[in-house]
């Protein structure tokens, strides 16, 4: 795999937003993206590829969002990895005594915001 600091993990059900990230990434040959369907498969390959960033859907079949926030940040390994929530409602990002994201990409994405994302986080 890449350079993990130029990783970007993309933890989404939905193959048609999958595929679009890739197809938004795919402009940006410096970053290595990695994706998994479910937050068990996400928090696994967390560990696995120590990514530089994870963009997190909120709805995932098998736990939600916050749930997979609260074990990234409970484990020392991924406990520093940036965290983008991805949802259409940014009301699902916020759950009382859990932690916060480190920021929110609105659905559909802003393709300008996510490369800002990417430079600040990944090249910054």
């Amino acid at each position: 795999m890449g350079d993990q600091q130029n990783t970007v993990l993309y933890i989404e059900d939905n193959a048609a937003n999958r595929q679009l990230i890739e197809m938004i990434l795919a402009r940006r040959p410096d970053v290595t993206l990695v994706m998994a369907e479910t937050g068990s498969s996400g928090l696994t390959l967390s560990t696995e590829t120590l990514p530089g960033l994870i963009l997190l859907d909120l709805s995932l079949p098998d736990m939600d969002g916050v749930d997979v926030l609260i074990r990234l940040k409970e484990d020392p390994r991924t406990a520093a990895i940036p965290v983008f929530a991805l949802s259409g409602d940014p009301h699902l990002q916020y759950r009382e005594g859990a932690p916060a994201f480190d920021g929110f990409l609105a659905k559909p994405i802003n393709i300008q915001h996510l490369f800002n994302v990417i430079d600040k986080y990944l090249n910054g």
